[in-house]
């Protein structure tokens, strides 16, 4: 072999070699970690509706195809720890709410409810109760008008803009409640649904507790505290950030070095005033469940599970959660 022709081979094959190396040294794509401050209102309050709309625009805008893309590689990522934002435990937290919310654990079934329960938000509506005095059910129709433009729902949309803030029916009535009632066939209302559920509860309250080193279980408390009382502020007192505040006052985070059990109960020991405070949550069997999982470890929220609700007995199985959508 000639002298050239060695050189030629030498160089062809480090640079095969450099290339090997390089593939073989590549390894997963690893997820984009994002922290956003989920601040938008309570469920009281017409300039709280407002923030609340203006996050909600944000949310929307903010979900484009990266978001999307990182939630895909979290998901596949073995070594990402479960969350109730999917799969099972999203099964599992939205029985235990629609027990609460709307006395079923066939949560699917409550995309239709829509009732005046007398607490002063007017109508509540939906998977979760959405209300039209807070704000978020006219983010519903919002988002269904997106989906689909032409659906009976939209012409609803300047009542809603007017009653915000208030309990009033004004210019929704009978005819709004069966237009809900048919909307609710629709998959993409239950998708709207389904949007503004992640978007102003799901992901804030799965965002706060791995901030603060949270199970699961302590994730279904975040949401269900957000649920009811709405993300706020911690200078408001009744808001959700407004409770994580004064609870942080008694008792560390897990995440700050705390048990979690304590800080747990130190959260549900400042909900429990806000509750009493209200006349449609003066019965605290919410915070009884929560409590009573607490005091049986069970921070995986693992199956099977009974509980009383309002007066009512509940439980779920494997077998029940896997017929859940």
């Amino acid at each position: 072999m000639s002298k050239i022709r060695r050189l030629k081979w030498a160089l062809l094959v480090l640079v095969s070699g450099g290339w090997l190396l390089g593939l073989s040294g590549c390894g997963a794509p690893t997820k984009m970690a994002t922290d956003t401050d989920q601040s938008a209102t309570d469920r009281s309050g017409t300039n709280r509706s407002r923030q609340r709309q203006a996050q909600a625009d944000r949310s929307s805008q903010s979900r484009s195809g990266t978001d999307r893309s990182s939630q895909a590689q979290a998901s596949a990522d073995p070594t990402t720890p479960p969350t109730i934002a999917s799969g099972r435990l999203r099964k599992i937290t939205f029985a235990l709410v629609a027990s609460a919310e709307n006395s079923t654990t066939a949560y699917q079934s409550a995309y239709r409810y829509i009732e005046d329960i007398g607490d002063g938000r007017g109508y509540t509506a939906g998977i979760i109760g959405f209300t039209s005095g807070t704000g978020d059910l006219l983010q519903v129709v919002q988002r269904y008008q997106k989906l689909a433009p032409k659906n009976k729902l939209t012409q609803y949309l300047p009542a809603l803009r007017r009653v915000n803030g208030t309990a009033s029916h004004r210019g929704l009535g009978k005819s709004f409640v069966r237009a809900w009632h048919q909307a609710s066939q629709d998959p993409k209302m239950i998708q709207a649904q389904n949007t503004i559920v992640r978007q102003e509860y799901l992901d804030p309250a799965v965002s706060y507790a791995q901030r603060d080193g949270l199970s699961p279980l302590g994730q279904y408390l975040y949401y269900d505290a957000l649920v009811v009382h709405g993300p706020g502020t911690k200078a408001e007192a009744d808001s959700f950030q407004g409770i994580r505040a004064a609870a942080l006052k008694k008792a560390p985070t897990p995440a700050q070095g705390g048990k979690q059990a304590t800080y747990l109960k130190a959260f549900l020991a400042a909900r429990q005033p806000i509750m009493l405070a209200e006349t449609a949550h003066q019965d605290l069997s919410r915070l009884q469940v929560q409590r009573q999982l607490i005091n049986a470890g069970n921070f995986q929220l693992k199956l099977p599970l009974q509980w009383r609700m309002y007066g009512d007995q509940y439980h779920l199985t494997a077998a029940m959660v896997k017929q859940l959508p």
